[in-house]
């Protein structure tokens, strides 16, 4: 598991259009990278809905959204349409290997807990949180509150 002040865990995966997209790629500027556990439920449709009606404000702080689930980038395609998102990647973490490396894998349920990790400029990172449950979510404010920090 991930902790504050460690280089966050490198990955590619990939997006909802099939290319590989890298968290390396971003380098240079902060990150909110979160984790939702399934596509076409309804917190994670808020969670991802909510993240593009703001992307102004992470904008305006430099910041990259990325957004990791379980699910096939199909299913990620399509659920990304149905929520409006077309302004940060979607990627498809089907066989786990990013959700255990950042310590939110789930033995039973959903794949993955939701989670959220903030990292810096240059690849440490600065927040995380993990809800209680995944039905919780606790919204864009505290990220936003974290990327104003930087």
């Amino acid at each position: 598991m991930v902790e504050i002040g460690q280089r966050a865990p490198d990955f590619e995966l990939t997006d909802t259009a099939g290319n590989p997209v890298k968290l390396s790629d971003f380098r240079g500027k902060p990150v909110a990278l979160f984790f939702f556990p399934m596509a076409f439920t309804g917190v994670c449709e808020r969670q991802l809905s909510t993240h593009q009606q703001r992307l102004s404000e992470f904008q305006a702080l430099g910041a990259q959204i990325i957004a990791i689930s379980a699910d096939q980038s199909a299913s990620q395609r399509e659920f990304a349409s149905h929520c409006g998102v077309n302004s940060f990647p979607i990627l498809s973490d089907a066989r786990h290997k990013v959700i255990q490396a950042y310590g939110v894998y789930r033995e039973t349920g959903p794949v993955n807990e939701r989670a959220t990790f903030i990292i810096d400029k240059n690849g440490t990172i600065v927040y995380k949180f993990i809800e209680e449950s995944p039905g919780n979510w606790q919204g864009v404010d505290v990220e936003l509150e974290q990327l104003r920090k930087l």
